[in-house]
């Protein structure tokens, strides 16, 4: 049996305008990451709320039609609209949570790749160096969390604008 390799068309224009997307969306990331995650809090607790009012109107549409009363889907219902209202309200302020919870994690981790290091330091100076270098990484990540933004949306953000730049680059050179 033969295989053939499947190349892409040269036709890359949607790649041109997918690549601008990331890059824009890799810049915001950079500079808003904050509001990048209670923005997708709100979008949560929304999403929770429809999830109630649908629950409420299957509630109301049975008591009519069937004269039904389903107090499972109006508990359903209320206790979904209350969370997704505590959510949005409180998005900010889970947003600042998470921040720690992620930022004390990864402290907790670079500081257990310091201890490790520190038990690789007479038998292997290489294992020492990397350990140690990678623990000081994550404690100056969790620091940096806890103290100015998301890390890991940050550090995805620029790898969409590497990774956007290079196709934009590629794209222009092969036009």
């Amino acid at each position: 049996m033969n295989t053939k390799l499947i190349k892409p068309n040269n036709k890359q224009k949607k790649g041109l305008f997918e690549s601008i997307i990331l890059l824009i969306l890799g810049i915001i990331l950079i500079t808003n990451s904050n509001s990048i995650v209670t923005i997708t809090f709100q979008i949560i607790g929304a999403l929770i709320i429809t999830f109630g009012i649908f629950h409420i109107i299957k509630y109301i549409n049975l008591k009519k039609q069937l004269k039904i009363e389903d107090s499972n889907s109006l508990m359903n219902g209320i206790i979904s609209i209350s969370i997704g209202l505590i959510i949005v309200l409180l998005a900010s302020i889970l947003e600042v949570g998470l921040r720690y919870i992620l930022g004390f994690y990864l402290i907790a981790n670079g500081i257990n790749k310091i201890l490790i290091a520190k038990s690789f330091h007479q038998e292997q100076n290489k294992l020492f160096r990397s350990n140690l270098i990678n623990g000081s990484i994550f404690i100056l990540l969790g620091l940096y969390t806890i103290l100015i933004a998301n890390a890991a949306l940050v550090i995805i953000g620029v790898l969409l604008i590497i990774s956007s730049l290079y196709d934009i680059i590629n794209y222009l050179t092969n036009k």
